[in-house]
């Protein structure tokens, strides 16, 4: 593989020296501040590898947002004041963090809580009230979230990016793709992989804070069973996503272990282009051996074996590749 440029390595030295700053010490603009524990090792795997250096990270994560208020904002430009309207949903104007957890919750027991608990927990009031009679434009929502790990890796080229990307989507992060790839016109600029995956996401409002009235309490507009119940799919969720995780790194550790095998230039393949590939080669080999053996020796041999990047495969002519 090529030498890695100068521009890169200095990029990554810069970012390893930060995270070798003792915890008590390091802070980022995550809501936590820190590198989240539950993927600390996966992290060091991904740094320790040449051309990868992670930017930004999550391990999964329950939240629950107040949303900030809708209200127009102005600010002064060159021609005077002009109108700047928030988007709803947005973390600016008030917008502020009322529940982080990147754990599965465990105060949820044996599905018995004290009333007004979960509540407290997710930083609502225990007073359950209706919206109908607040103003659209002055109410602001409160939004539950579940999301799965994210994780950006910069690569020092697209061939270091691409077995990152293949171990992603191979492990379930279905929506992992590849940014910046201004990189192929600025020498300044490296690709960055995403790893992501919406698919074991959850949200859903469950409650608001009202802007015309003066106590600026948050309350829910859901019962506190069904907020048990979001807690629960998301501790399940959480289980789901730690397995995705665990896949992923072993994909990727297995990926990095089978370069210098003897393929300078591997080229890396999806599970089926590599299913289909080794099927047409076990075809191929079975059409060669038929022909200097007979029919009744290929049945006493009973199982044949090829090799293929190293790797003995048996079975695959008699039995083909499933």
């Amino acid at each position: 593989m090529a030498e890695l440029s100068s521009l890169f390595v200095g990029k990554k030295d810069r970012i390893l020296k930060d995270l070798s700053i003792p915890l008590e010490d390091y802070t980022d603009l995550s809501p936590k501040g820190s590198v989240d524990v539950g993927i600390q090792d996966l992290i060091d795997d991904i740094n320790g590898m040449e051309g990868l250096v992670t930017t930004s990270s999550c391990a999964g994560r329950i939240s629950v947002f107040l949303e900030g208020s809708k209200e127009d904002v102005y600010k002064e430009g060159s021609e005077g004041l002009s109108s700047q309207v928030i988007v709803p949903g947005g973390k600016g104007n008030g917008g502020r963090w009322l529940y982080v957890s990147h754990d599965p919750v465990q105060q949820l027991g044996d599905g018995v809580w004290e009333e007004g608990s979960i509540l407290k927990l997710l930083g609502m009031s225990s007073q359950v009230q209706s919206r109908t009679k607040t103003k659209p434009r002055t109410t602001r929502f409160v939004k539950f979230q579940f999301e799965p790990m994210i994780l950006h890796i910069m690569a020092a080229s697209l061939r270091h990016a691409q077995p990152v990307l293949a171990a992603a989507i191979n492990a379930g992060f279905r929506e992992s793709g590849v940014q910046s790839l201004k990189n192929l016109d600025d020498p300044h600029a490296f690709p960055m992989v995403a790893v992501r995956s919406s698919g074991l996401s959850l949200s859903s409002l469950v409650g608001f804070a009202d802007d015309d009235t003066s106590d600026g309490e948050v309350r829910a507009m859901v019962s506190e069973e069904y907020l048990h119940n979001l807690l629960e799919i998301a501790n399940e969720r959480f289980k789901a996503n730690k397995g995705r995780v665990a896949r992923f790194r072993s994909h990727l550790l297995q990926d990095k272990r089978g370069e210098g095998g003897g393929k300078k230039d591997r080229i890396w393949e999806t599970k089926e282009t590599r299913r289909n590939r080794l099927r047409t080669l076990g075809l191929d080999q079975q059409d060669k051996s038929s022909a200097t053996k007979s029919r009744d020796e290929m049945r006493g041999l009973g199982q044949s074996s090829f090799e293929v990047d190293g790797e003995d495969y048996l079975g695959a002519l008699s039995l083909g590749i499933s």
